[in-house]
């Protein structure tokens, strides 16, 4: 339950199937085909990625996968059980992210959330994401997304 320890370790193939349930439990249901366990494992396994688990006590509280690419770090799955929401899971995992793609050369991070959610959107707001376009039927079932960029040097304009 919340007011436990959270850490936050790198994931390895065995987590794919457990981290496939937290999307589940997680995120909308248009979502949840995109992340099984045989993709997330890929991930786990891709030198150009990273997944990061968020564990309170025993139980997985949220996890994080990052795509290192040429020219910027791609946020693509960001997701806390709905019982550790609102207490800093999210955060420490955006944190984890942004410094793996700092510590990468890349200090640009990018999302796509789907439109109307409001709560992510309030969220990556208040983590000085900006919004930097509208990708219309983006989701498989025709669902809009917006591309949020935040720009990771110090000091520095918005992305």
């Amino acid at each position: 339950m919340p007011g436990t320890a959270l850490r936050l370790l790198p994931a390895k193939p065995a987590h794919a199937a457990a981290v496939a349930q937290l999307v589940r439990i997680g995120l909308p249901a248009s979502q949840h085909p995109r992340w099984d366990a045989a993709r997330l494992a890929r991930r786990i396994r891709s030198p150009n990625s990273a997944l990061v688990l968020a564990v309170s006590d025993r139980y997985l509280t949220g996890a994080a996968v990052v795509d290192l690419l040429t020219d910027q770090a791609q946020l693509s799955l960001l997701v806390v059980h709905p019982q550790y929401r609102r207490i800093g899971v999210g955060s420490a995992l955006l944190g984890w992210v942004e410094t793996t793609a700092s510590t990468a050369g890349l200090f640009t991070l990018q999302l796509k959330l789907e439109a109307s959610n409001g709560a992510g959107r309030a969220f990556c707001f208040a983590h000085q994401f900006r919004e930097r376009g509208r990708l219309p039927s983006f989701y498989a079932d025709g669902t809009a997304a917006v591309r949020l960029v935040r720009d990771l040097r110090v000091n520095s304009e918005p992305a």
